[in-house]
């Protein structure tokens, strides 16, 4: 439980609903990304059962070890899939396609599509467990195999493979565990990239052998098609490849705003409500940045402030060009217009994402309004960021934490919420003053939302 998201009950803001227990409950322990993640594990859980009770009586049987590699590749499929950028922006597409006469309650629900990784984390734990089933038996088969026959290298390379590969999984389902991926995000960057591309080799390598010694007088091809294994993976391994396909060079031109922020223009045309993922080593670390497009549609710009090692770096010395792969992906704040108002709290420079968004919401009839709070924003920013601000919302607020000093941001959007009678509130800052925020304005029922940071 965290208990770090209570903030001080002494601001003069309503108290929150329910006990603490039943808050921690309902808007951390079963948040929607962990519901979409119980869905999906019991789906599986029920195709355990089916296949438990379809070879009760034949657990030895070749097609039961088959159906569970088709099942734990199946997870993978699905695993991948949902990470896909074109499928990401379809998701998004179909939920903020809503009009504004669709209950809030609905749209509530639909505005929490960002939190669609549940199913990612939860097909990716299914498919270990399944395949940790399939070692188990495939041993199993071995020790008896070889009990009665003696040892056969054939089927000491599939055990070999399959215990490499289970290794494998073990390790990227570890290391995408949040603590370890907050302690170090390059190392289960890394550990994602080449782990799986090696995960998907050992299972290529392992199906093929696999069929090879099932297989009668038919050809190797034919016996592969058959196994429904052969197509999850072809699928996998075509998107596991399809976002390099993109992999071109973005040619910038810095501005530098500050000694704290820099900004990145380019004349690539980009569409509305997306992000870029940009890398100066490719095979090394990707950073993901909100577009702001340019007002004239002819190319853009990112936004990037200093927040760790290679932010820094890129902004004393920012390179001619970065890499792009894949296509630019939606995210959170793109949900900001199925509502008829709403709040855009930030902090720092993530008022570049929220720029990215809230330039051409309105045009759709969303009403937005503004707290921005940031050091010294006109000197740190510019004149341009804060104008195109305030031509969104000429009433924004900016508060500057230089003058001022911290504000009670739950308190202040809070405030704005009831003065404006608005439908939701977005929250765009780092991970933990997100998660106060949006837990402090849930717990007293009002619409709230701000990324999740699970990949």
């Amino acid at each position: 439980m965290d208990l770090n998201l209570e903030e001080d009950e002494g601001a003069e803001i309503p108290k929150k609903l329910h006990g603490r227990v039943i808050r921690h409950l309902r808007h951390t322990i079963f948040n929607v990304y962990r519901r979409l993640f119980s869905i999906v594990f019991i789906l599986n859980m029920i195709g355990a059962a089916v296949l438990i009770y379809q070879y009760r009586k034949a657990i030895s049987s070749p097609m039961l070890l088959a159906s569970i590699a088709n099942i734990a590749s199946a997870n993978i499929m699905v695993a991948l899939l949902i990470r896909q950028d074109y499928i990401v922006n379809i998701l998004f597409g179909i939920c903020w396609s809503v009009p504004f006469s669709t209950p809030l309650r609905i749209r509530r629900l639909l505005a929490k599509i960002y939190e669609f990784g549940g199913v990612h984390s939860g097909a990716a734990v299914c498919s270990v467990l399944w395949f940790g089933l399939f070692t188990g038996l495939l041993t199993r088969d071995f020790v008896i195999s070889s009990q009665k026959s003696g040892l056969h290298t054939k089927e000491s390379v599939v055990l070999i493979i399959t215990y490499i590969l289970l290794w494998a999984l073990i390790t990227l389902t570890v290391t995408a565990y949040p603590r370890f991926r907050i302690w170090s995000h390059n190392t289960f960057e890394n550990f994602h990239r080449w782990g799986g591309w090696f995960t998907l080799a050992l299972f290529w390598s392992e199906l093929i052998i696999f069929a090879i010694l099932n297989r009668d007088t038919e050809s190797l091809g034919i016996v592969l098609v058959k196994f429904p294994a052969f197509w999850f993976l072809t699928i996998s391994t075509f998107h596991a490849i399809l976002p390099w396909l993109r992999l071109h060079k973005l040619h910038v031109i810095p501005e530098k705003l500050s000694k704290h922020v820099i900004r990145l223009h380019f004349k690539e045309r980009v569409p509305n409500y997306v992000g870029l993922r940009i890398s100066d080593a490719p095979l090394k670390e990707w950073h993901s940045f909100a577009c702001i497009p340019a007002r004239d549609g002819c190319g853009g710009s990112l936004l990037i402030s200093n927040a760790g090692d290679w932010t820094k770096k890129t902004i004393s010395d920012p390179k001619p060009y970065y890499w792009v792969k894949g296509i630019p992906s939606t995210g959170v704040l793109c949900m900001a217009q199925i509502f008829r108002s709403v709040i855009i709290v930030t902090t720092g420079s993530g008022i570049g994402p929220c720029l990215a968004v809230i330039q051409d919401v309105p045009a759709r009839g969303t009403k937005v309004r503004v707290i921005w709070s940031t050091p010294d924003p006109w000197n740190t920013y510019g004149d341009e960021i804060c104008l195109a601000v305030q031509d969104v919302d000429k009433h924004a607020i900016f508060h500057d934490t230089r003058k001022h000093g911290r504000p009670d941001m739950v308190k202040m959007a809070y405030d704005m919420y009831k003065e404006e009678g608005v439908e939701a509130v977005f929250m765009i800052s780092n991970p933990k003053m997100t998660r106060k925020l949006v837990y402090g304005l849930e717990s007293r029922g009002v619409p709230a939302f701000g990324p999740i940071w699970d990949s």
